[in-house]
């Protein structure tokens, strides 16, 4: 979190590189949104219960991955839309018992990057999620297509026909 808050908040404004370091936030705890976390308890062999080591709650996960980015990227909509794109994807895999704190997290973003928008066009553009975050959100790109080059071509001519 360090990388993403210094290159966005520091002196070379790095939006680009902070989302790169997002990618990474994004990817880990979508590896750890369904996974089992340590309860920190260490039995012996027998099963009696030997250590109680602190562990980390989904919650303190979420907060170390974007509490440090959020306020120092919510002015930049590079770092916004990437932000917002990474949490309403986590939110769609979620279970139920994980979505609080992805969801208090999207409320703290969109709060704060509406608030630290110049205009309202600015607020309304840092609210579309965008998971390369540079604008090829659904509403600014055509979309993608499956069919190869010349298969589009063909399909094209005979619609014209």
């Amino acid at each position: 979190m360090t990388v993403t808050s210094y290159r966005v908040g520091g002196p070379f404004d790095d939006p680009t590189t902070a989302v790169q370091a997002i990618d990474r936030l994004h990817d880990i705890l979508r590896h750890l949104i369904y996974r089992p976390l340590h309860s920190g308890e260490h039995h012996d062999a027998d099963g009696t219960l030997r250590l109680t080591a602190p562990t980390m709650l989904w919650g303190g996960y979420v907060r170390l991955a974007f509490d440090e980015i959020r306020p120092a990227g919510a002015g930049s909509p590079q770092v916004a839309r990437r932000l917002r794109a990474a949490l309403l994807d986590l939110l769609s895999i979620a279970p139920p018992d994980r979505t609080g704190p992805l969801e208090e997290q999207l409320a703290l973003l969109t709060e704060l990057s509406t608030a630290r928008a110049a205009t309202v066009s600015d607020a309304r553009v840092a609210q579309i999620p965008d998971p390369s975050g540079i604008g090829s959100a659904a509403d600014l790109v055509t979309p993608a297509s499956n069919a190869r080059p010349d298969e589009e071509k063909t399909a094209k001519s005979r619609d014209e026909d």
